[in-house]
């Protein structure tokens, strides 16, 4: 039976190869596999938590007093595909997210979300100062249902994003793989989001009723929205594509 220390020590190392400094991950993963070899281990042999894995959180509050389904549905397609969480509270001013993620996921799953979600606000204030002259739909309407048809376009394209970037289960030069990796960092961010709301439930949104015009616009429209990283980014590679 292999020694609890042991396990302790393998998980800390594993985690630490998650890490966003490259010199460190490749320095405990270069451990961790000495470790492997010597007591005859794999990384499925090991209970990993994730502790000690680099991910952090970050807060956006609402644009409006009272959370909007295209607003929220937006915060949460990002997070998911950039391997973070999305948890939505209530505060004095109204409301907000907390996403959860790796330190260099949250930083891309924040920028995305305040660009895109200022982006489709511009685009629909566009759309019903057009449109209100040639319907009687009241402008309220107009603006949810141009939202939610941007909103199913770009969870579209966002999850073939993340289906073109996903991890394999080809091995680095350390013999560690894309996907487990992954699993490391993905139980830290589940340990991370339970640290911080022990009493988090989850809630379905009620469907809205929309026009459908306005609907059909915001998916056309949509696919002009860009996806690539901001100029403050330091990269203008589509994202997922570079470096985590």
């Amino acid at each position: 039976m292999i020694d609890q220390k042991i396990i302790d020590k393998l998980q800390k190392l594993l985690a630490l190869s998650a890490s966003d400094n490259e010199n460190e991950a490749a320095l405990a993963m270069k451990k961790a596999e000495e470790l492997m070899r010597e007591h005859n281990l794999s990384v499925a042999d090991v209970a990993l938590d994730g502790s000690g894995a680099h991910v952090g959180s970050a807060e956006v509050c609402g644009l409006t007093k009272t959370s909007q389904t295209w607003e929220i549905s937006l915060g949460s397609f990002i997070a998911q595909t950039f391997n973070g969480r999305a948890i939505r509270t209530r505060n004095s001013s109204g409301w907000s997210f907390t996403f959860v993620a790796g330190q260099t996921d949250l930083i891309i799953i924040t920028d995305l979300f305040e660009r895109l979600r200022s982006t489709i606000k511009r685009m629909s204030q566009a759309y019903v100062n057009c449109a209100k002259d040639f319907t009687r739909t009241h402008g309220k309407s107009l603006h949810n249902s141009y939202r939610l048809g941007m909103i199913k376009t770009i969870s579209q394209r966002l999850e073939r994003l993340k289906q073109n970037t996903a991890p394999t289960d080809s091995r680095n030069s350390f013999g560690m793989t894309g996907t487990a990796l992954m699993v490391i960092k993905d139980k830290a961010v589940d340990q991370r989001v339970n640290r911080l709301f022990p009493r988090i439930k989850t809630i379905m949104s009620r469907a809205s009723r929309v026009d459908g015009n306005a609907y059909q616009q915001g998916m056309t429209d949509g696919n002009n929205v860009s996806l690539h990283r901001s100029v403050n980014s330091g990269s203008p590679a589509p994202l997922g594509l570079g470096g985590r």
